[in-house]
């Protein structure tokens, strides 16, 4: 039964909150709402977020930076018609005189990488047996205007696996949807829409329906945000892109690298991913972060490929205390959960490495690390209270032989309310549930992020309760890309008032770690406010739940995969928290706050 309407069954309170369904139709004509409950949407572009207010009298530039697809690729128009194209709000138009054109949508990754393809069978992407599949049931065009217009699925040698022609007409608005048989497709690359000549259409998106697999509501949350992390990571340099739209080696994580390493450790040892293949790939990951250039043995931030193919470090980026944290603390939990022993000896004589005298003030603070030419120390100092200075506090306990001196400011608020960095900890160390005071901080862990979750919910009833966010009981004030496309990096929370922008991967931190029994219950508002994406979460969404964007940025979608493993399994068999438990060296830095 339905979670909000007892008396109605809960299928048709959920497609109630799909408003698009009402409006579908088949070549014209208006379809049954007798859809499965299970049947979500999937775009491959929305031109409303590509080009959110654009009015142009030819096709749009394509900035292959800010202009890129829901499912992390890229696109471009194409046929010698080009100039028929233009934009007007939001929306694609072809005006009707002159030859074909269209667009392609790369379907997995960029369309120069013939090596990554799309399963319709799989969306998600991560394989595994068909019953844990979600695969592709319909092909969908939001399209308007009068003509023939076509949309086509094509493999990686652009040969059409299958197409379909609609006729427009006049004062019509609709969804046109196409069902397809995904296991007869074979692997894909790009879904296209060509105008043929004398159409003058609108497009405003284009995707597919997606039939779910009868899982848990927490498994599937774990899947679609495993997915959206997998499809950040190069598997050939064992490195993470920071964003799945940008090619291999341009501009890539050593923090997402370790979360990778987690993420998939952890669902290798569920049976969802192959184990061989994941301990193979978490054993690359460690060799590139061996041979990365460090400071004091600590990790860069960011890395890159110079033009003779090697990883040095990306231009302007510093070597962190905190990064390295989080990569070292995850290779160490991924090679405990598939007892990679050499994995765990190459992490532990990286930890060895570590000088914290160099980044470690007299007085006890330890520094953000050093500036880009490795020896100048950064200004700032890991003196919040706060899970990020307690994984650089952690990290210092782990050094063999070494006497910690770190310390953290009491208080227990984090910096400006930001969400994950109250939980950010707790992805790692089932500890921070303790609720005696810590002996760092002296603070009760628990409460602390209790307090600031209540905050969280509180804030846009507070700022803006007439928004759609606040009457969707939707929150998430944390870090990640401001506004659309992106703007560069951005970190506020419920200490900075009128904030429009949320960030679902902070509710599934917030509620996976610390409600865990208001957890489904937040997994239904992201799917009724149409977040929950089968290729993942957005990054960002306004809070009139309009807009937002679809980039997938491999930080928060390494948050987002294991705050949900921990949603669906920390009540249970938890494979990373046994993991902390049984190894001495992640032992170490836990009684760094707590006595065994």
């Amino acid at each position: 039964m339905s979670r909000l309407h007892p008396s109605v069954p809960e299928s048709a309170c959920r497609l109630k909150m799909r408003p698009w369904l009402r409006a579908a139709v088949v070549v014209g004509q208006v379809f049954s709402l007798a859809v499965s409950a299970t049947t979500v949407w999937q775009p491959a572009t929305d031109y409303s977020i590509s080009f959110p207010g654009d009015r142009l009298d030819s096709a749009p530039a394509i900035n292959p930076f800010d202009n890129f697809t829901h499912l992390g690729s890229d696109f471009g128009w194409m046929g010698p018609g080009e100039n028929r194209i233009d934009s007007r709000a939001g929306a694609i138009r072809t005006r009707p005189d002159g030859e074909w054109t269209g667009a392609w949508h790369s379907l997995a990754g960029l369309a120069a990488e013939p090596e990554r393809t799309f399963d319709p069978t799989d969306v998600t992407g991560l394989g595994g047996p068909e019953a844990g599949r979600a695969g592709v049931v319909a092909v969908t065009v939001d399209a308007r205007g009068q003509g023939e217009l076509r949309v086509e699925l094509a493999d990686i040698h652009k040969m059409v696996r299958w197409a379909r022609t609609m006729v427009l007409q006049p004062g019509e608005r609709t969804r046109h949807r196409f069902e397809v048989n995904a296991g007869e497709l074979g692997p894909l690359k790009f879904i296209n829409w060509v105008a043929e000549p004398g159409c003058a259409a609108e497009i405003s998106s284009i995707g597919f329906e997606v039939e779910r697999p009868a899982i848990s509501e927490e498994e599937w949350m774990l899947r679609l945000s495993l997915g959206k992390l997998r499809r950040c990571h190069d598997p050939e340099s064992g490195l993470t892109r920071d964003r799945a739209h940008l090619p291999a080696g341009v501009f890539d994580s050593v923090t997402s690298a370790g979360l990778h390493a987690l993420a998939s450790a952890a669902a290798a040892r569920e049976g969802i991913l192959d184990r061989e293949q994941v301990a193979g790939e978490i054993r690359r990951t460690t060799r590139a972060l061996i041979e990365l250039p460090k400071a004091a043995g600590f990790l860069p931030h960011f890395t890159c490929r110079d033009g003779e193919g090697r990883t040095v470090l990306h231009p302007g980026t510093e070597f962190s205390t905190v990064d390295t944290a989080i990569a070292l603390i995850s290779l160490r939990l991924a090679a405990q959960v598939l007892e990679l022993a050499d994995v765990s000896d190459a992490v532990a004589t990286m930890i060895g490495e570590l000088d914290f005298d160099l980044v470690t003030s007299p007085d006890g603070w330890i520094g953000h690390g050093f500036a880009e030419d490795g020896t100048t120390p950064l200004a700032s100092k890991w003196r919040d209270w706060g899970g990020e200075t307690a994984l650089v506090l952690a990290l210092e306990s782990m050094v063999h032989g070494r006497e910690p001196r770190g310390k953290m400011e009491r208080g227990g608020r984090v910096f400006r309310g930001v969400e994950f960095i109250a939980e950010i900890q707790s992805l790692f160390f089932p500890d921070f549930d303790r609720p005696e005071p810590d002996r760092v901080s002296g603070t009760d862990w628990p409460a602390a992020r209790r307090d600031l979750l209540e905050r969280q919910r509180g804030y846009f009833p507070k700022y803006w309760v007439d928004s759609a966010a606040a009457r969707a009981g939707l929150f998430g004030l944390s870090g990640g890309e401001a506004g659309m496309p992106g703007e560069g990096y951005n970190a506020a929370g419920t200490d900075v008032p009128d904030l429009r922008w949320l960030y679902p991967h902070a509710m599934v931190m917030g509620l996976a770690l610390s409600d865990r029994s208001r957890y489904r219950e937040g997994i239904f508002q992201l799917d009724d406010a149409g977040l929950l994406f089968p290729q993942g979460l957005p990054e960002n969404a306004e809070i009139d739940l309009v807009r937002h964007n679809p980039m997938q940025g491999s930080l928060n979608a390494g948050f987002e995969a294991i705050a949900a493993y921990h949603g669906w399994r920390r009540d249970g068999a938890d494979v990373i928290d046994a993991a902390c438990r049984g190894d001495a060296v992640l032992r170490a830095a836990v009684r760094r706050f707590w006595p065994d």
